[in-house]
């Protein structure tokens, strides 16, 4: 009779994620950046310059009336970005982006900052929209339920550059300075 022991099956684990890591790089595997879904959990496809198409959402604005992401598409190349009170890399990052809408804003650059902050820290979202000079409109995903569409690790700052045609063209998860040089480059070409 032969005895397996608790190591073996630990090889034995291992040696299938290591069959199953090939399987799926033999056949193509996940593209790069995930597949993007809509509402019902269906793929939403690809836009005609072949990034994943943005889902659609529609969250509460801090002024009180609701902002879709549809309101923009065909119209504006969109920076959406994700943020938090309590982010110090975000509070770092914003003047950045605050600058860049200011410079593009009138060519179709839109940024739709949108925070996690729940409903203790509502009176912190709006300080820190007065104290940092958001002028572009500030959403509310308290239930983080955008995000989780987007980026279900929830990093932050996380941001989502979309193209005119509402495809994502580039997503970037942290924060380091210097950051918004590339980014701001990535903006240009599309506002082209």
């Amino acid at each position: 009779m032969q005895r397996r022991t608790f190591g073996g099956h630990l090889l034995e684990a291992a040696c299938f994620v290591v069959a199953l890591a090939a399987c799926l790089a033999a056949c193509g595997g996940a593209k790069p950046g995930g597949d993007t879904a809509n509402a019902s959990g269906k793929p939403t496809g690809e836009t005609k310059a072949g990034g994943p198409k943005a889902p659609d959402f529609t969250l509460p604005g801090l002024r009180g009336s609701s902002v879709s992401l549809s309101d923009h598409l065909g119209k504006n190349v969109i920076l959406l970005d994700f943020w938090s009170t309590t982010c110090d890399p975000c509070m770092v990052e914003m003047p950045h982006l605050v600058e860049m809408y200011e410079k593009y804003k009138d060519q179709g650059f839109i940024v739709l900052a949108i925070s996690l902050d729940g409903p203790e820290s509502l009176a912190q979202v709006q300080s820190t929209v007065h104290d940092k000079k958001m002028s572009f409109p500030v959403l509310l995903d308290q239930e983080t339920k955008v995000i989780a569409r987007y980026n279900p690790r929830r990093d932050l700052p996380f941001s989502v550059l979309i193209d005119r045609q509402g495809g994502i063209v580039d997503k970037r998860a942290g924060y380091t300075a210097g950051d918004e040089v590339a980014l701001e480059a990535k903006i240009k070409t599309l506002l082209q």
